[in-house]
């Protein structure tokens, strides 16, 4: 193996409640990203997210990261993180100052105290800041998108999106990564990483809901004019449904989610009414007979309620009006008439999500249950051309987890 250039390498690291799995790309010269190793593991030490087994978590890690450096040719060092957890919480927050030049035209200065005025929000006791994401500036109420540096106005305004983990989680990741000799980079919220991964320009701007259902947790973001509006977090994901078809079909729960994969559907069909399936066990013996309307309909329950739990937060958050269509990925796209259900609960227009301005194997780019990762691949792109821009050296991981997508102007 040889070393990494490693101001043009990125790798992304999502370690799931199901898998972990590790990307390796190269950022060109014209800023295209492409795929050069890829490795995956399942995952057997965490749950919703946290990491509950670090001994089983670091052979998972250390299993995927290795298969990827393989892949790749090379020896990584650094890698991108993906973050999730019911800790993980989103706010919106407003700052705003009054412009004091006799002609009221807006500078930098005033754009870096408004920002400042917005920022002194408190956070709880043992909270760090994962993302301050601009939404909009406001000119004596009116929004803007872009700079108003140059305009006339008496009053300025900005809105900004935070992300927010408790410390203690998120270092527990980083703490594992540095035992084999690997440094995070950077850190980033799931929803937000596949929201970058599958939505293309277009959607950004018009709105759109992202869903990601994994294994342990359901992360969601809303983008609508080219920006975060909102963001979340669900502790439910696909091992809760397997865990209701076990309770309601008196099975195990790998004899659940063999059922789930093979025969499960989102919604009831007609065609379901009446049919059972013979399953048997490993000696090829006839051990139960299954109704599949009933393993359906269990299904439909609990993936019905994941969709009207997050319809009825953006209620909650005045954003609903603001998607107008819905993206699903993470493993749970994978289930049978889900898009059906999701457009029935949230009255929406869905599709199954892939990577999008993204180059390597179709294998890893169009498979759903890799878009967060795909999507920390973009944002390490994002970070690394911020960080060529400023010319800045290397930040203490400390200050990173404060500053991470704060945009200044």
């Amino acid at each position: 193996m040889w070393m990494f250039k490693q101001d043009s390498l990125i790798t992304a690291l999502e370690i799931g409640t199901s898998k972990v799995v590790a990307i390796v790309a190269e950022l060109n010269e014209s800023e295209a990203i492409n795929i050069i190793g890829f490795g995956q593991s399942p995952s057997r030490g965490v749950l919703k997210g946290q990491i509950v087994d670090p001994k089983l978590a670091y052979a998972d890690i250390r299993q995927a990261v290795k298969a990827a450096e393989e892949k790749a040719d090379g020896e990584l060092h650094q890698v991108y993180l993906g973050v999730t957890g019911q800790h993980i919480t989103s706010n919106n927050y407003t700052g705003s100052h009054a412009i004091a030049s006799l002609d009221r035209c807006i500078t930098e200065q005033d754009i870096g105290d408004v920002m400042s005025n917005a920022r002194r929000f408190n956070l709880a006791q043992g909270q760090h800041m994962i993302h301050v994401i601009r939404q909009q500036y406001m000119v004596d109420g009116q929004p803007l998108l872009n700079s108003p540096v140059g305009m006339a106005g008496s009053d300025l305004g900005v809105v900004l999106h935070a992300v927010q983990g408790y410390k203690d989680r998120l270092h527990a990741p980083v703490q594992l990564l540095r035992r084999m000799k690997l440094e995070a980079e950077n850190i980033a919220f799931n929803g937000l990483a596949s929201a970058l991964a599958v939505l293309s320009p277009a959607q950004k701007a018009e709105g759109a809901l992202v869903i990601d259902i994994g294994g342990g947790t359901t992360d969601y973001a809303i983008c609508a004019g080219g920006v975060v509006c909102h963001s979340g977090v669900l502790a439910v994901g696909g091992d809760h449904v397997s865990q209701d078809l076990a309770t309601g079909l008196g099975c195990s729960f790998q004899r659940a989610e063999d059922l789930k994969i093979k025969f499960g559907s989102a919604i009831v069909s007609e065609a379901a009414r009446g049919q059972v399936r013979e399953i048997t066990n490993e000696s090829g013996i006839i051990d139960r007979r299954v109704h599949i309307e009933n393993l359906h309909r269990i299904m439909a329950e609990r993936l019905k309620e994941i969709f009207a739990i997050i319809a009825a937060e953006m209620d909650r958050c005045d954003v609903a009006d603001m998607a107008q269509s819905v993206v699903l990925c993470g493993g749970g796209a994978y289930i049978p008439e889900i898009c059906t259900l999701a457009g029935k609960v949230l009255e929406l227009p869905v599709q199954v999500g892939s990577g999008v301005n993204l180059h390597g194997p179709s294998t890893i780019i169009e498979r759903p249950e890799y878009a967060a990762a795909l999507g920390l691949l973009k944002f390490g792109a994002f970070d690394l051309a911020r960080r060529r821009d400023a010319a800045s050296t290397r930040i203490p991981l400390k200050q990173r987890l404060k500053n991470l997508l704060r945009i200044e102007h």
